[in-house]
C-alpha cells in the first residue's frame, strides 16, 4: 500500500506537467489534452478512495478491496502510460507544424 501511495503522489507531480505541456499546444489539442488530464485525476481519485477503504477494512472485507485497489491501480497506471504517449507524440508534431 505504500508503493501504491508513493506512485499516486508521483502521478499527481506528473499530471502538474503534463497541465504545463498542455498549456503549450494549439487550443484544439488543449482541449483533448485538458480531457485526458481530468479522466486521469478522475481515475486517481478512485485509487486513492480504494486505497483508503483498503487502509480501514476489516479482514474479511480485505482481500476483495485489494483486488479492486489493485485493479484501480493498474488502470490509472495504464491510462498514465497511454496519455503521457500522447502528449509526447502531439508534441512532437505541433513542432513539426
Amino acid at each position: 500500500m505504500k508503493k501504491m501511495r508513493e506512485q499516486l503522489e508521483n502521478w499527481e507531480i506528473e499530471i502538474g506537467q503534463l497541465k504545463e505541456k498542455a498549456g503549450k499546444v494549439s487550443a484544439e489539442t488543449q482541449v483533448k489534452y485538458y480531457k485526458q488530464i481530468e479522466d486521469l485525476r478522475l481515475l486517481q481519485k478512485d485509487a486513492r478512495q480504494k486505497l483508503s477503504e483498503l487502509s480501514n477494512a476489516g479482514d474479511d472485507a480485505w482481500k476483495s478491496l485489494k483486488q479492486d485497489a489493485g485493479s484501480a491501480y493498474e488502470n490509472i497506471k495504464t491510462t498514465f502510460t497511454e496519455t503521457q504517449k500522447a502528449f509526447k507524440e502531439g508534441l512532437k508534431e505541433s513542432k513539426e507544424k
